[in-house]
């Protein structure tokens, strides 16, 4: 079960959850992803059956968009609390849950799990390999020395160790 730093974040998650499901169910078009692969549909039949998908996919957005707004101005965080095991030393942290926002007290809860998260990878770096995420890399994920990632981490404001 996910601890959430709010406990009515948990209700804004599952509205966006059921946003997300119920948005996904009612675009889904089998007709028009079967003969998209097979062919078979005029083209105006497929531009309509596009632009009812469409609809549906961004009535979905406009949702989302509004549970967000009503998130952020009631200042409901949108942070939730993991457990990081390994070798029997336990490290709970933070981080922003994938279905909510961040709002600006977030940051310090983030800011203030970083030595947490370093006394964790401090304690087993002989055991992990340390990974580093580059979003601007077009190979994303690559592998560093600690000495490395300690440096970046003196650059950083948070750690994730999802």
């Amino acid at each position: 079960m996910t601890k959430f730093q709010d406990p009515r974040a948990a209700t804004i998650a599952q509205q966006i959850d059921s946003i997300n499901t119920a948005g996904y169910e009612s675009a889904y078009d089998p007709v028009l992803q079967n003969h998209v692969v097979q062919g078979g549909l005029s083209l105006v039949e497929g531009i309509l059956r596009f632009d009812v998908f469409m609809g549906k996919v961004q009535q979905a957005a406009r949702e989302r968009e509004s549970v967000w707004a009503s998130q952020v101005e009631q200042n409901i965080s949108g942070i939730e609390w993991y457990t990081v095991e390994y070798g029997g030393i336990t490290a709970e942290l933070p981080r922003l849950h994938e279905d909510l926002k961040f709002v600006p007290e977030d940051k310090q809860i983030l800011m203030q799990s970083k030595p947490v998260a370093l006394n964790f990878l401090a304690h087993w770096n002989q055991v992990f390999k340390v990974w580093r995420y580059n979003k601007d890399d077009c190979n994303r994920w690559s592998r560093t020395r600690w000495g490395n990632f300690y440096t970046q981490y003196l650059q950083r404001e948070w750690l994730d160790l999802g």
